[in-house]
């Protein structure tokens, strides 16, 4: 599943990203690095905003608790 669209596809038909020591998103072309691997698909729409995507950052208006 696309992270950005929620759309479900096959596997293949995804890129794989996972971060490197540094923190950086890396694309992950072999699918075996270790860690969190995050999904996108091939739409421009969907490119464009995991391009801005930033995993395990909070969103401002959340509940406080």
């Amino acid at each position: 599943m696309c992270v950005i669209c929620r759309e479900r596809r096959h596997k293949a038909t995804l890129s794989r990203h996972v971060k490197d020591e540094q923190g950086n998103l890396i694309i992950d072309a072999t699918m075996t690095r270790p860690g969190r691997g995050w999904y996108v698909c091939d739409r421009p729409e969907c490119l464009t905003r995991f391009a801005k995507f930033r995993p395990g950052a909070r969103r401002k208006g959340g509940k406080n608790v």
